[in-house]
């Protein structure tokens, strides 16, 4: 028992003897009555002997998936209020039941359970061991702390984005899909891929003069080609944005975690049309996977994507060194040469890192093909000023921002193929699908 106890305890005990000296009957009554309740409570025990047995509904789930937990919580002796509170990291969302239960120990043993589902809105691997309790005395204001372990993690893969490929002998993609990219590896096949617009370049045997034609009634000047099938594969690199910049947001709503969806989405769909896929980042975390393909080259993505929110440092004095994008480009400048790549960087730009950008795109030119007037270089813009508006007044800043933004962007736009996504407002696939241009 806590020292304050026996000091009010000693406490009664004098005014006791004070009210037998001056035979005091309404002194003696006061003070004996709380001295019974204390002797009373000095008998009791809290509750103790806690046992707590977690169970989760699956080891491994994406984001925004629904986890259901159970607890089966035994107590053993004491009597008295018992609280439990299973501890969630701040990236789970409570869905459905609570976390925090409050019972009544009375003499016998108590046996309840704890049933609630959460969601995660960050990929990475988290612990779900720890389930704190507290009990309380029931006459004293006295409790104990305690802390009961499982050893119980779960994997929170990202979400896949499925992109799709828009079909059509009208239409021109301007994103270089693998579908509408040349391949400088491998000879020509008899397996039609698509037709898409002459560019310099193509032989003049391949272009569909029926289609050419139709083209001309319309008022296009421009021929059509037939694209077919290239043996061999495709080279595309994937850069990843880890720059201080990506981390806007709130904790269920961020940059980072939409760009790690957007790489795990590009990572799938490429892989499955048989390319060989790389990842690199920049910025303030270093990610290298090399070139591969098949599906063991997916789970090696996809195993570097959940290790950045493992690897967040939320330290603001830890200074770590920032790497742009053109020094990745010049440090791998051998492995682009004759391949001819596709690019893609996925970022979110804003006024520090215009510069850099711009020089980057410069530079990846001279390694990759010109799909049309652009080179094959897709800069992914992931705009985020809405993941944190909770007044209409903020939206029109966000607004106002964004616009400001698409100004100072305008020279790097006219460099290379430009996807704004706004997770806020659509999926992946519809920021895509606005670079279709009808061929009419």
């Amino acid at each position: 028992m806590p020292g304050y106890i026996f000091k009010l305890g000693a406490i009664f005990l004098g005014l006791i003897l004070a009210a037998f000296l001056l035979a005091n009957n309404i002194l003696i009554a006061v003070s004996i009555i709380p001295l019974c309740l204390m002797a009373a409570g000095y008998f009791v025990e809290v509750p103790k002997e806690i046992r707590v047995k977690k169970t989760i509904s699956k080891n491994r789930a994406r984001v925004g998936e629904l986890l259901s937990i159970s607890l089966d919580v035994s107590v053993e002796s004491g009597i008295g209020p018992v609280i439990i509170c299973d501890v969630i990291n701040g990236s789970f969302e409570l869905v459905e039941g609570s976390n925090f239960h409050v019972v009544w120990k009375g003499f016998s043993p108590k046996t309840f359970k704890i049933n609630y589902k959460v969601k995660c809105n960050a990929s990475g691997t988290y612990s779900l061991e720890e389930t704190k309790w507290r009990t309380k005395h029931p006459v004293c204001n006295y409790s104990e702390n305690g802390v009961c372990h499982n050893n119980i993690s779960v994997q929170i893969v990202p979400r896949l984005l499925e992109l799709h490929k828009i079909r059509g002998l009208a239409a021109k993609s301007r994103v270089p899909m693998p579908q509408g990219a040349l391949s400088t590896l491998g000879m020509t096949t008899h397996e039609f891929k698509e037709v898409r617009l002459y560019y310099p370049g193509d032989p003049f045997k391949s272009i569909n003069w029926k289609v050419t034609s139709r083209n001309l009634f319309r008022g296009k000047v421009y021929p059509v080609v037939n694209e077919f099938e290239r043996e061999g594969k495709k080279s595309v690199y994937i850069f990843l944005d880890t720059s201080p910049t990506m981390n806007f947001g709130t904790k269920s709503r961020n940059v980072i975690e939409y760009s790690i969806e957007a790489v795990n989405a590009f990572a799938d769909y490429y892989l499955a049309q048989n390319c060989i896929v790389s990842l690199i980042s920049f910025g303030s975390k270093k990610i290298v996977v090399p070139a591969g393909s098949g599906k063991m080259q997916y789970h090696r993505i996809l195993r570097e994507l959940m290790r950045i929110r493992d690897n967040t440092d939320d330290r603001k004095t830890v200074k770590k060194k920032v790497t742009s994008l053109a020094e990745i480009i010049y440090s791998n400048r051998e492995h682009f040469v004759g391949v001819r790549p596709l690019f893609i960087v996925i970022t979110r730009f804003c006024g520090s890192n215009s510069e850099a950008l711009k020089k980057a795109v410069e530079d990846m030119s001279k390694y990759t093909v010109r799909n049309g007037n652009l080179p094959s270089i897709m800069m992914v813009n992931i705009i985020g000023y809405e993941m944190r508006i909770k007044k209409d007044i903020e939206k029109q800043a966000a607004n106002l921002i964004e616009s400001f933004m698409n100004i100072m962007s305008k020279e790097l736009r006219n460099r290379c193929i430009w996807i704004d996504w706004n997770p806020a407002r659509e999926s992946l696939t519809s920021a895509l699908l606005k670079q279709v241009v009808t061929a009419r």
